[in-house]
């Protein structure tokens, strides 16, 4: 059961007035609730009771720390010193999101005074991010995603994809080893590139190119976000990552936004990045951010096993250092 169906079984509306707060515990130290407002709080035992309490309020969230407060946990009253984290936003997808997210971040934290600021920063960041992705990206996203779930039995990729989006590779499996995505709905693999993500001088790279075709009963991207998020529900960086996307796309578009997956998986195929046409030197002093257009439809693919041997081996020997 995750987090949100834990509050919903758990919460239905009601709350009491006659206290600050209703809580369950959602861990050793985190409590989840509803204040006497009807706002979702998260709470923290603080470790600092005697330290000076702290106030600070946004458009959706308020924090305090080293509060006096009373709460209901079990149908027994308690007095305690807490930090609280509450939304204030009124809609239910938002209340979800804080609640997920708030957690993940704080069990990830040493759960002091200040890692509940940090915590309230990064939920004010992502709250405040209105930044809504064109569909060139998305489709971009659902090749990643779709990765993601293509590989998570053989290699649990998903725990090397990079938790922030534009860096240089999608998916860094160890120092050396690079994995770059890229899709088209065109009917010729061709992939833009930054000139870096092809020089095999420093790293071995591998692209996986997708060729994706449009359809109505395919899967969906929607689909893909859900289910990716049950793999990194534990990583918060990453979690945000997806969380982002859910809260600012539209559901229905991102629902609609689906793909024959017979035809992806059948022209779904891994490239040396040595084997791709490209300029074949370093870039030159002076010059920076080279990008061009490679076309791969006459490249030879390797096999997928081949690649997850790879990769295998590479995390293997990062694990062992």
């Amino acid at each position: 059961m995750d987090i949100v169906e834990l509050f919903r079984n758990h919460f239905d509306g009601r709350y009491s007035n006659n206290h600050d707060f209703t809580l369950i515990e959602y861990s050793s130290n985190i409590l989840i609730g509803l204040d006497s407002f009807g706002c979702v709080c998260v709470v923290v035992k603080s470790s600092g009771p005697y330290r000076f309490p702290i106030r600070h309020r946004t458009q959706k969230m308020s924090i305090e720390c080293n509060m006096k407060v009373r709460y209901e946990l079990d149908g027994r009253m308690y007095d305690d010193i807490v930090h609280i984290i509450r939304c204030l936003s009124e809609l239910p997808r938002e209340k979800d999101l804080f609640l997920e997210l708030a957690t993940v971040l704080i069990q990830e934290s040493d759960e002091s005074e200040e890692a509940i600021m940090e915590t309230f920063n990064t939920l004010r960041a992502f709250f405040n991010d209105k930044q809504e992705l064109s569909d060139n990206e998305l489709i971009g996203l659902y090749a990643e995603l779709y990765t993601i779930y293509s590989f998570h039995d053989s290699l649990e990729i998903e725990k090397f994809w990079q938790s922030k989006d534009r860096m240089k590779f999608d998916f860094s499996i160890s120092e050396k080893v690079k994995l770059e995505v890229k899709a088209t709905v065109k009917n010729t693999r061709t992939h833009h590139f930054r000139h870096e993500q092809l020089m095999t001088e420093v790293y071995d790279i591998f692209v996986l190119s997708y060729l994706l075709r449009y359809d109505d009963e395919g899967l969906s991207l929607f689909d893909l976000l859900m289910i990716c998020k049950k793999y990194l529900s534990k990583d918060a960086r990453k979690l945000l990552r997806i969380n982002c996307v859910l809260k600012n796309a539209e559901e229905d578009r991102l629902k609609c936004m689906r793909f024959n997956r017979t035809y992806t998986e059948a022209n779904r195929h891994i490239y040396f990045a040595e084997d791709i046409p490209k300029f074949n030197q370093n870039t030159p002093r002076g010059v920076a951010n080279a990008e061009y257009d490679c076309v791969l439809d006459n490249v030879k693919f390797i096999e997928d096993t081949l690649f997850i041997d790879v990769a295998r081996s590479s995390s293997v020997e990062v694990q062992n250092v």
